[in-house]
């Protein structure tokens, strides 16, 4: 029997125990004055046990009861004497059955939740205790309450010797000292970075903190987070590396090109002088994360931009190359152009470590690019769309047609006696009617929709993304209306 069946059998089952009570009640002469209220309560309980297959089960068997007895009414006279009782009757049922139903469901999505809840908390767990650095939460006591286990493996404590320990008691005296500065920092509620030396075992390593505060709604610091990497191979890379980037620096300066040294396991990146002056900031070196650089790039330059360095770091392009926009301090946009290749992986697992590379300002390359593509695809003298750039748009409204299903329609417009207006009033006087034309034609359209001049009086219309081809027809009578009337010459006869 499956599911559905079951509960519809207890539904039933309850509303026939229910009609049963009913009948014994009758027998004893206790006669109740109403023969659905027992019943009533049974098919609720079959709705809130099996859901709407037990209501069901259970208003059937009500429905039957209610008929026989509708039948002898006068087993009930007080019940059936009065309609006003079977209304009130059935829509007090109705709203105690939606509402049964209604919590049943409630309590079955807060039961799921909380399954999920619990799921995903043993996920975050394990992926945390995986994290190959140290993870952890500060309340503003200074009192550890979360840590995962590189805590104690880098620390060499046994488990769970960290969780309810103040930060002196894990650390020791000397050690704390040098970590309370940034701490209490990050409890007062400021994002501090440092670095600092852990030495255990005769092993020693550098540690890059980060500390996170953790606000309440009313902006009250209850703690902090908290997040260890061991550098101390960028640390011991940087030393070997701070020479040669001197020399590099020195080639570099004054020519515009601005050096970039990203370290891929922290994701701070080092930028020369000249990223300065590209993006308008006051004359200095910066060091950030590269979460704050992809903030600064054009949304619609992110996916690309991270999907070429993406393909530099897993060896599947020999460098990163791209060419995108920045936000400089004044809001401008800049186009660079951004190269690097991988300098560092991990010997072991090939995993990328660190990228160096170059960014160039090519915002003037860029603008003169525009303006020659411009100038290749509009018409000189009415600055519409021309024959080529008619053609580009006509083959992707095509491919988007079939892809969406929405058609598309193109409208082909000639002027009428327009040789004559240059016979008569010279060819200054058609060259306005013609720029009048095109204003007209644009004020009348969409901005996604598409204006062409082929050469003379011949235009063409590109509407896309149309709901019926009964559009196109509004669309061609708008056209028509506006290109009658009279184009004003500055009283050329």
């Amino acid at each position: 029997m499956t599911r559905a069946l079951k509960t519809f059998a207890v539904g039933t089952a309850l509303a026939g125990a229910g009609a049963v009570l009913v009948e014994g009640l009758v027998m004893l002469e206790l006669r109740p004055l109403a023969p659905v209220g027992w019943p009533s309560l049974g098919m609720l309980a079959g709705g809130a046990l099996g859901g709407p297959w037990g209501l069901a089960g259970g208003a059937g068997v009500l429905g039957a009861y209610y008929a026989a007895n509708a039948l002898v009414p006068a087993r009930f006279p007080e019940f059936f004497a009065h309609p006003h009782f079977i209304v009130s009757w059935l829509a007090l049922l109705a709203v105690l059955s939606a509402g049964v139903l209604g919590a049943r469901h409630a309590l079955a999505a807060r039961r799921r939740y909380e399954a999920a809840l619990r799921e995903s908390e043993e996920r975050l767990r394990l992926v945390i205790d995986n994290v190959p650095g140290l993870v952890g939460y500060i309340d503003a006591a200074e009192r550890y309450r979360f840590n995962n286990r590189a805590y104690e493996a880098w620390l060499g404590l046994p488990p769970g010797e960290v969780t309810g320990r103040t930060v002196r008691e894990v650390w020791g005296e000397p050690l704390y000292e040098e970590l309370r500065p940034a701490l209490e920092r990050a409890l007062r509620g400021e994002r501090v970075t440092h670095e600092y030396t852990l030495e255990r075992g005769g092993a020693q390593r550098r540690i890059l903190a980060s500390y996170v505060p953790d606000t309440d709604p009313g902006g009250r610091v209850k703690g902090c987070f908290v997040l260890g990497t061991d550098v101390s191979l960028l640390a011991a890379a940087q030393a070997e590396l701070g020479a040669a980037r001197g020399r590099l620096e020195a080639a570099l300066d004054g020519s515009g090109v601005a050096l970039w040294d990203a370290d891929l396991r922290s994701g701070r990146v080092y930028l020369s002088e000249g990223w300065a002056r590209i993006v308008d900031a006051p004359p200095a070196d910066t060091v950030c994360q590269v979460s704050e650089l992809v903030a600064l790039v054009h949304p619609d330059d992110v996916h690309a931009a991270l999907e070429a360095s993406v393909e530099a770091m897993k060896g599947r392009a020999p460098g990163y190359a791209a060419e995108h926009r920045v936000r400089g301090r004044d809001g401008r946009w800049r186009w660079i152009l951004s190269r690097g290749r991988v300098t560092e992986r991990d010997p072991a697992s090939g995993r990328a470590l660190r990228m160096i590379g170059t960014n160039v300002d090519i915002t003037e390359r860029k603008a003169l690019e525009e303006a020659m593509q411009s100038a290749a695809l509009s018409d000189p003298l009415t600055g519409l769309a021309n024959r080529t750039l008619l053609e580009e748009r006509l083959a992707r409204a095509a491919t988007r047609s079939r892809r969406s299903g929405a058609p598309y329609a193109v409208l082909y417009v000639d002027l009428d006696r327009f040789k004559a207006v240059n016979d008569r009033h010279g060819h200054a006087a058609g060259d306005a009617v013609l720029r009048a034309v095109a204003g007209r034609l644009r004020a009348a359209l969409r901005a996604s929709d598409t204006v062409a001049r082929l050469g003379g009086d011949e235009f063409v219309v590109l509407l896309e993304d149309l709901k019926a081809p009964a559009d196109a027809e509004r669309v061609a009578a708008k056209l028509l209306a506006v290109l009658r009337e009279p184009v004003d010459l500055g009283g050329t006869p």
